[in-house]
């Protein structure tokens, strides 16, 4: 087995809203899906953690974000439930900003 293959199980889930509990008639989809912060809690004494996402829709109590997340012996993009409370815009600065035109 490489290297690659040896960084262990994937991590655990954090503490998530059940999707069966999302209400399919209720959620709205954004027209592009929106850059957030969101804090993740957990349930087996992980201290809760801030992570780089995106909102991909909502309800009136709840929202769907998608974060990385290590799965298995890789990073990838997993989405949960959550409540608002844990979810706050951010902004992604263009990649030129700050550079003059010469660069």
């Amino acid at each position: 087995m490489s290297a690659l293959n040896q960084r262990g199980d994937a991590e655990p889930d954090p503490i998530l809203v059940p999707a069966a509990s999302i209400d399919p008639e209720k959620v709205t989809r954004p027209p592009a899906p929106m850059p957030v912060w969101v804090r993740l809690t957990f349930d087996d004494g992980r201290p809760e953690r801030t992570q780089k996402g995106f909102a991909l829709a909502w309800t009136d109590r709840h929202v769907q974000v998608q974060v990385l997340w290590e799965i298995s012996y890789y990073r990838g993009a997993r989405d949960f439930w959550v409540s608002p409370d844990q979810v706050t815009r951010r902004t992604i600065e263009p990649q030129w900003l700050g550079r003059s035109p010469e660069q």
